[in-house]
């Protein structure tokens, strides 16, 4: 434990005497405050690195990451379909060639899209049915727009 109370108490000379240092002989230099926020950064990261072997937390540390990473790929993995849906959807939103009040032709069914969400498109036929039309369709099959009064398009 003393080891850890000399580390930080040189730590904290060391930025003193680069404080001091850079006051008095750099006072006129523009930019020595983000110099001295970098040299900062640089002290504590190595601090921090020297405690963390000083007391053993990077086992811990690595433990914990890499549990949080199966976890995290597992859940990936499950939910990679909606993942998939919900990045087509926001490039669907973003697209500037598909809007609402286009006419679309995807899987032989024609429909006026009404709504955007994160996971699909909703388009209404001329019979006044709803289309639910997964975003991710967008991407894997041939869509024919009609963008309101204009030619139309294949994307």
């Amino acid at each position: 434990m003393y080891k850890a109370i000399i580390s930080i108490a040189i730590s904290i000379a060391i930025f003193g005497i680069v404080k001091l240092l850079m006051s008095s002989k750099l006072a006129n230099l523009k930019g020595t405050q983000k110099l001295l926020g970098l040299i900062s950064v640089i002290i504590i990261g190595i601090e921090l690195v020297y405690l963390g072997l000083l007391f053993d937390l990077f086992t811990l540390a690595a433990s914990v990451i890499a549990s949080f990473g199966v976890a995290f790929a597992l859940i990936s993995f499950a939910l990679q379909n909606h993942l998939k849906n919900i990045v087509s959807g926001i490039g669907l939103y973003l697209n500037k060639r598909i809007d609402i009040g286009d006419i679309i032709e995807i899987d032989n069914k024609k429909g006026t899209i009404i709504e955007f969400h994160l996971m699909k498109t909703i388009a209404m036929t001329d019979d006044g049915k709803f289309l639910n039309i997964p975003n991710l369709k967008f991407s894997e099959t041939v869509t024919l727009i009609s963008q309101r009064g204009k030619k139309d398009k294949q994307t």
